[in-house]
């Protein structure tokens, strides 16, 4: 399960990318940031990744290493693996081990042979548009679970409103307004699955289950009711 102090590297993180993109650096020095903060808060990763795609093709790509960048070059020479399928088809990908996987046999034969075991990947995704992945490796088998893909997916959010803006025209004001928004949203359904794990003695998935069941029967966004329960849980203890 993501820590708190996870949670607060990420904040610290998109603070410094926001600062380099307002001072007008490039899209490649964001990418390569984003992928050494994945590496930092997934916990079991040896390495982690973030590639933009359009047309199928690679527009911008960061590492932490280049045990990442040699992984992710086999994917596109052989024209497949775990980071194109997040990509296309706009759903995360799991591989619990490479020895044993029955899916991209080419790619899965190619980096067991080193010390991949185990990765996972998310889209980035801004509205209807898959912008690339973002993923994490790992040295054991089995290592990315429900909780680290969870937070994963949560740090793609920002990371997809952010880097959508510095493929396009957009001023400073916009990439501000949007990342701000999309890390707000973040933090206030954690806050609310918090108080609600705390208070209730709740499990992760119960608690982000209460929020959808809530937003549901109101029909207002599921931020909109993590809002409402992060308000009335906190007056109720003070």
């Amino acid at each position: 399960m993501a820590t708190q102090a996870s949670l607060n590297e990420i904040e610290v993180l998109f603070g410094r990318i926001k600062g380099l993109l307002l001072s007008a650096e490039t899209v490649q020095q964001a990418v390569d940031l984003l992928a050494e903060a994945a590496k930092q808060v997934i916990p079991g990763a040896i390495g982690a990744g973030v590639t933009l795609v359009q047309d199928g093709r690679r527009t911008s790509a960061g590492a932490t290493d280049a045990l990442v960048s040699q992984a992710d070059d086999m994917q596109y020479e052989l024209g497949e693996g775990p980071c194109l399928s997040a990509w296309a088809t706009g759903e995360a990908v799991r591989i619990d081990d490479t020895r044993i996987e029955p899916r991209w046999r080419k790619w899965n034969a190619a980096v067991s042979q080193g010390p991949v075991r185990s990765c996972l990947s998310v889209p980035l995704l801004r509205g209807q548009e898959h912008l690339g992945a973002m993923k994490v490796y790992s040295a054991d088998p089995s290592a990315f679970d429900d909780a680290t893909e969870a937070l994963l997916r949560r740090f793609a959010v920002p990371a997809a409103a952010l880097l959508g803006h510095v493929q396009t025209t957009g001023t400073p004001r916009q990439i501000t307004d949007e990342l701000l928004a999309a890390l707000r949203t973040r933090d206030v359904i954690g806050l609310a699955k918090g108080i609600l794990m705390g208070g209730r003695g709740l499990t992760e998935e119960q608690a982000h289950t209460e929020i959808i069941e809530r937003a549901k029967r109101q029909k207002i966004p599921t931020e909109h009711a993590a809002q409402q329960l992060v308000d009335y849980l906190s007056g109720s203890e003070s």
